[in-house]
């Protein structure tokens, strides 16, 4: 007598309430996402074994009165919707159709080529 095979989970009847979760989906989030700042130790120069020569010291920028932050104004997102003349863009592929009548054309031009040139050389 065969043996029966043994259930591998749970078997969940219809009877049994399951407990839904509202999740609140925002269409765009809200604000960048928080991420740790990473703080770097500073590593010691290494002296060099070799004497170098001085470097000429470079001049100090002068400081201008134009602030050199640049300021990005922040544009609205789209969200999408209908164009206001009601005519909505052309998306997608064109027709194979064309492709596949020169295709056919080549095929049989290549028969009637090969049906000449056998032919010609019965003659």
């Amino acid at each position: 007598m065969p043996t029966p095979t043994p259930i591998i989970g749970f078997i969940v009847s219809n009877d049994v309430a399951i407990d839904e979760v509202a999740i609140d989906e925002d269409p765009l989030p809200l604000g960048p996402v928080a991420t740790p700042a990473a703080t770097l130790a500073p590593t010691p120069a290494p002296t060099p074994a070799v004497a170098v020569a001085p470097v000429a010291a470079t001049p100090e920028p002068t400081p201008s009165a134009v602030p050199t932050d640049v300021i990005i104004v922040d544009e609205e997102v789209p969200l999408g919707g209908v164009p206001a003349d009601g005519v909505l863009p052309k998306t997608g592929e064109s027709s194979p159709a064309p492709y596949y009548f020169a295709g056919l054309a080549l095929a049989g031009l290549g028969l009637i080529l090969r049906r000449t040139a056998r032919n010609g050389k019965r003659k």
